[in-house]
């Protein structure tokens, strides 16, 4: 009898420690599901969450901030089928891959380029003021390290300036356009990815504080007067400015066009003069407008309300004259003003593909 007790405590204790294993098992796989699970909500949120896009990934600003962000992002596509959002390192790189030349084509008259990260459609108008041609660019991109900046000879220390479109071979960008010509007057706030390139006072006679355009790293415009930007910099940093550009002046602010008689002593662009022009203008999030404006010319107090019935919210006056290049799919797509040829100069701004 004493034997069978014991035979049966014996097979208790095994079963029990039979079932204390499976409940381990379960408890291990349970712990593997819910790690497994977390893990794929926060790759989820660290993809979708515009703060942690810009703010986490892109602080560093380098190649390897970049590399992670996509790598995260297509894990999230193929689980998810989610659409993957590509970015451009942010420092003064061009980006390795040119664009497809597949993707450009013409529609109703008009030339475009369309990927998955980018989206553009240029064309001609003739101005109903004086018959002259107006060149537009419309602008959509997936991230805001999209928009870039590109330097004549690929470095912006250089002293020797290029056509646009040579400094925009370098850029493998989709479609740029001449900016500010910083390096002819060498002052303003100039800052590219947190690197302070420029701050300086002009010592013209009549010399107004500048209008500068700060783009952040959401990719949105603000405008700010050069002497404010310059205090803001020393206190706080350049680090959450990603470009900014010293020409003007604003021409649209909050969807408003400027009044011609507060900057009527703008010490820039040849106010009164019938000149050719050029713009660059927020239509939207992540959504530009590049604007050139041909021979006769016109005087700046006509050219805001061309913007705003094009719907830009800001927009903001650039280099212009025998400046104001427009470049698509590597050829001038413009009538340059003033000699009709391309100025050398020392930068452009472009939009590139993130393929």
């Amino acid at each position: 009898m004493k034997e069978k007790i014991n035979l049966i405590k014996q097979n208790l204790l095994e079963t029990k420690e039979q079932v204390m294993k499976k409940n381990r098992k379960s408890r291990k796989a349970f712990s593997f599901f819910f790690m497994s699970v977390t893990m794929l909500f926060s790759l989820v949120f660290l993809a979708f969450s515009p703060t942690t896009t810009v703010k986490q990934f892109d602080m560093t600003k380098d190649l390897s901030s970049a590399f992670l962000n996509n790598k995260i992002n297509n894990i999230v596509s193929k689980t998810t089928n989610a659409e993957v959002v590509r970015m451009l390192p942010y420092d003064f790189s061009a980006p390795q891959n040119p664009p497809s030349s597949k993707n450009y084509y013409t529609k109703d008259g008009k030339s475009c380029y369309k990927d998955s990260t980018i989206e553009v459609t240029c064309w001609k108008e003739v101005s109903k003021i004086n018959g002259a041609e107006i060149c537009f660019s419309d602008i959509k991109i997936k991230h805001p390290s999209q928009f870039r900046r590109q330097w004549a000879n690929g470095d912006y220390n250089s002293s020797k300036y290029q056509y646009p479109t040579n400094i925009f071979a370098l850029s493998n960008g989709v479609v740029g356009m001449s900016s500010d010509f910083y390096k002819f007057r060498k002052y303003g706030v100039i800052v590219q990815y947190g690197t302070v390139i420029c701050d300086k006072r002009s010592t013209l006679s009549r010399q107004k504080y500048l209008d500068v355009l700060v783009i952040d790293y959401n990719g949105d415009f603000k405008i700010w007067k050069d002497n404010e930007l310059s205090d803001y910099i020393k206190k706080n940093g350049a680090d959450d400015i990603m470009l900014s550009f010293s020409f003007g002046p604003a021409l649209v602010e909050n969807g408003v066009a400027y009044d011609p008689k507060v900057e009527n002593n703008y010490p820039l662009g040849e106010h009164y003069m019938h000149s050719g022009r050029a713009a660059i203008g927020q239509l939207g999030k992540l959504h530009y407008l590049l604007c050139t404006y041909g021979n006769p010319g016109l005087q700046r107090q006509d050219f805001p309300q061309i913007l705003v019935d094009k719907g830009c919210i800001t927009a903001y006056n650039l280099d212009g004259g025998q400046s104001g290049t427009l470049v698509f799919k590597n050829n001038v797509y413009n009538k340059i003003a003033y000699k009709g040829e391309q100025r050398p100069m020392s930068d452009v701004l472009y939009f590139a593909s993130a393929e």
